[in-house]
């Protein structure tokens, strides 16, 4: 730095003797011009000079740190948009696949009802073949009819009324038959002769003509006191009103009674009455059964 310079204007006037007496007693006057810059204002400036390249430097880094942080801002928002697309990709397609994947397990479910339903359905046709086949006579006429809607088949014949796993037709015509008739008849139609408790008779029976004729039973004497069903059982237990005939081929009447468990009566079996068949339930598939019960066994 420069050394500060200070000038000055100096005047140098002619010595008079005479004026130096007269004005001996005035106070002598050195008269000097001094022109001085303001060396105040001369610092300020200097100290604005010397300060100028921090203030400018410390504006550059500023500026540039400025810059920086814009651009790491600009690149953060690029790549969490970037993230955001990606992850709103990615959760459309798992909502998509997560949808499919019900439809999936809904597809399955039906499915699966739908093989159980054939694998059923499959049952009920093989039942259903194992009867007709091991039937010396069968007639689908008796067990099925064509509709509108299609052909509809039934568990029992018409006029046949259903109990438990069975179906039972009860003569009530007028043409009677004797025990062995009676048995034959129900052959004809796939059945045998009644083994059935006395209640369920006795609810599906009436009186007719006099009170020694009744229903035919798939009952019989055999040899001495052994009583015999059509299929070839033993019987245990009797509902009889007296004590049976015991002698050879007696056969049983079911005979309309208020009290069931007294209802039964042997007679000899060439007497002719109304007799009682039964028959298995015919278990048909689905699709082919009917709402009813009954088709008509004579057709």
């Amino acid at each position: 730095m420069e050394d500060e310079l200070c000038y000055s204007t100096v005047t140098f006037k002619p010595f008079n003797k005479e004026k130096s007496k007269v004005r001996q007693s005035e106070e002598s006057v050195l008269y000097a011009e001094v022109n001085r810059k303001q060396s105040t204002s001369h610092t300020e400036t200097t100290e604005k000079e010397a300060s100028t390249p921090i203030f400018r430097r410390a504006s550059m880094f500023l500026g540039l740190l400025c810059f920086l942080l814009l651009a790491a801002l600009t690149a953060v928002s690029i790549f969490c948009y970037i993230h955001m697309s990606k992850h709103n990709n990615i959760l459309a397609q798992y909502t998509k696949e997560k949808a499919a994947n019900l439809q999936l397990l809904a597809d399955k479910e039906v499915l699966e009802q739908e093989t159980a339903r054939l694998v059923t359905q499959g049952q009920q046709m093989n039942n259903t073949l194992y009867f007709i086949i091991h039937k010396s006579s069968f007639s689908g006429d008796k067990y099925c009819q064509f509709t509108e809607n299609g052909v509809w088949c039934t568990s029992c014949p018409q006029n046949w009324i259903q109990n438990g796993s069975s179906c039972y037709y009860f003569h009530k015509g007028n043409h009677w038959n004797t025990w062995a008739e009676s048995q034959e008849y129900c052959r004809t139609h796939g059945a045998q002769l009644a083994i059935i408790d006395s209640e369920f008779i006795n609810q599906h029976t009436e009186p007719y003509y006099d009170i020694y004729h009744g229903y035919w039973i798939g009952l019989s004497e055999k040899q001495g006191d052994t009583w015999v069903w059509t299929n070839g059982a033993q019987l245990e237990k009797g509902f009889w009103i007296n004590s049976p005939y015991v002698g050879y081929r007696y056969c049983v009447l079911s005979m309309p009674s208020k009290n069931p468990p007294r209802s039964w009566k042997s007679e000899t079996c060439s007497m002719k009455n109304r007799f009682i068949c039964e028959v298995k339930v015919l278990t048909w598939p689905t699709f082919l059964r009917a709402q009813y019960n009954h088709s008509d066994p004579s057709r």
